[in-house]
């Protein structure tokens, strides 16, 4: 939105609705929720058993939230993680190959009920 002296204008500040500042408030709250939540799925290693949360936006695209006992449990994240911070860390190729295979059954699942 722009101003007729070609700035931006802010965004309203609903500073004399409090109703308002709090329906705002919530619902920012819910869109980060389903943002950084929404979707995931649990889904265990098929090599060591650590339980991930897991989605797949698109083809090459997967999300996956690494609880701390999954990030101990898991022998390939641990290793990198006595290297340093794994922030950046790609994940494990086992897991991976679990998120494959647990998509693959949902599929299957879904193309048997159709």
């Amino acid at each position: 939105m722009s101003t007729a002296g070609g700035g931006w204008a802010k965004a309203p500040s609903f500073a004399d609705d409090p109703r308002m500042r709090e329906r705002l408030r919530e619902r920012t709250a819910e869109d980060r929720r389903e943002q950084l939540e929404g979707g995931l799925r649990p889904v265990e290693c098929a090599r060591c058993g650590a339980c991930v949360l897991a989605k797949k936006n698109s083809p090459s695209h997967t999300s996956i939230q690494w609880t701390g006992a999954a990030a101990e449990q898991c022998p390939e994240l641990a290793a990198r993680a006595r290297d340093g911070s794994t922030a950046h860390v790609e994940s494990c190729p086992d897991l991976h190959e679990s998120i494959a295979a647990s998509i693959r059954d949902t599929r299957s699942a879904v193309e048997e009920q159709e």
